[in-house]
């Protein structure tokens, strides 16, 4: 492992980043632009979904199987969420890679200062790698899963089921051959989708981690700070350099927190959206029994609905520590202007709001809790409609 903390934090990002340039979307690059495999990547999630709306039309306005838009609701989310993060991180690739940059530049920075220092950067790449490996490990799961009970149908039961809720026109799934390129077209779906969602996840995830790494790094410049003040109270020679890089480090937080919030809006909110109401399809597709691979799939809506929620726990938790940082700081000790300082650092952490879902709600474990009680209202209304 490499000694470095920027040099870990660099590897660990690296490897988002081999999976960004898999779907021609490595906008951390200064050169980036779109590829061929950008548009292919386009053209595969417009197609998904194209065919799921054709599917829909034959299974339910001519076959009359309106179990099918279950299916349909339950699996489309995903693409709709895959097509609003390729177009978001199009849009927003320069603050994605301002945010990486401060990143990088305060590893780069702060390993080489002191010891305390160092414990928060060796806690923050502690909790990014475990948020990766938790995500990533669930995307395999899932993906395998997903591809896997067909196959395993297939092979052991001689049973033939479709692995996404969508055919492709002009093609028989009947038919050995239209079953066998159906099966291709659906894998590589589901592999892109995948693989595809976890670059922007992983990106948001990592950024919105590193939220308590500048907290806690604020509360180390206080401690230097209040040792000052404790031997030189009132000495504005001894505070003005300290309390100056305090206040710009809080103006840093302060605007890296903002641009998490404006860079990832729409993604949080089309997340949050589409998986609410696609948990909601699934579990009614369980108690139905007309789609094998719900359970797997419905495990992976679950885990990402509440891990998009607890990163905006974090972010809330982060903003509630920052003022209590500021209030519980020597300020007493300080000059009548430089307290006016500390005052405007104050009054701006405690209006500080967190990552919201569309404006509209808090993105927190509360509002995560409300909705699984919806989630729960509406399946069974449903599911007794059904019946």
């Amino acid at each position: 492992m490499a000694g470095k903390y920027s040099e870990r934090f660099f590897n660990i990002f690296y490897l988002t980043r081999r999976f960004s340039e898999l779907c021609g979307a490595d906008v951390i690059k200064n050169d980036y632009k779109i590829c061929w495999k950008t548009g292919a990547i386009f053209l595969l999630i417009n197609f998904a979904i194209a065919f799921t709306f054709y599917t829909n039309y034959v299974e339910v306005i001519v076959n009359g199987n309106y179990y099918n838009l279950l299916k349909s609701a339950s699996i489309l989310g995903t693409g709709l969420q895959g097509y609003t993060k390729l177009i978001n991180i199009l849009l927003q690739q320069k603050s994605l890679r301002f945010l990486y940059q401060e990143i990088t530049e305060i590893y780069e920075i702060y390993e080489l200062k002191s010891t305390a220092y160092k414990d928060c950067l060796r806690y923050s790449i502690t909790l990014v790698k475990k948020l990766l490996s938790t995500l990533l490990t669930l995307i395999v799961i899932t993906t395998l899963i997903i591809i896997g009970i067909p196959v395993f149908m297939l092979i052991f039961l001689d049973t033939r089921i479709e692995i996404m809720p969508f055919k492709i026109p002009y093609i028989d799934i009947e038919t050995d051959i239209g079953y066998y390129v159906t099966f291709v077209v659906h894998t590589i779906s589901v592999f892109f989708g995948g693989f595809g969602n976890f670059v922007i996840d992983s990106w948001l995830f990592i950024f919105a981690a590193h939220v308590p790494l500048i907290k806690n790094i604020l509360k180390c410049k206080f401690d230097e700070l209040d040792k000052i003040l404790e031997a030189n109270p009132k000495d504005v020679e001894k505070s003005r350099a300290p309390l100056k890089d305090i206040f710009e480090w809080h103006q840093k937080y302060m605007l890296f927190c903002k641009i998490i919030k404006e860079a990832f809006f729409w993604v949080i909110f089309v997340q949050v959206g589409t998986e609410f109401f696609g948990i909601i399809s699934t579990i009614v597709c369980i108690f139905l029994g007309i789609w094998p691979p719900a359970p797997a799939y419905l495990l992976y809506l679950f885990a990402m609905f509440y891990s998009y929620c607890s990163l905006g726990n974090i972010v809330e938790v982060s903003n509630d520590d920052v003022t209590l940082i500021i209030y519980d700081s020597c300020w007493y000790n300080l000059t009548a202007s430089e307290q006016k300082m500390v005052l405007i650092m104050l009054r701006e952490s405690q209006q500080a709001t967190g990552i919201s879902i569309g404006g509209v709600s808090p993105l927190s474990m509360s509002t995560a809790l409300q909705l699984t009680k919806t989630v729960y209202t509406l399946s069974m209304m449903l599911k007794e409609f059904l019946n």
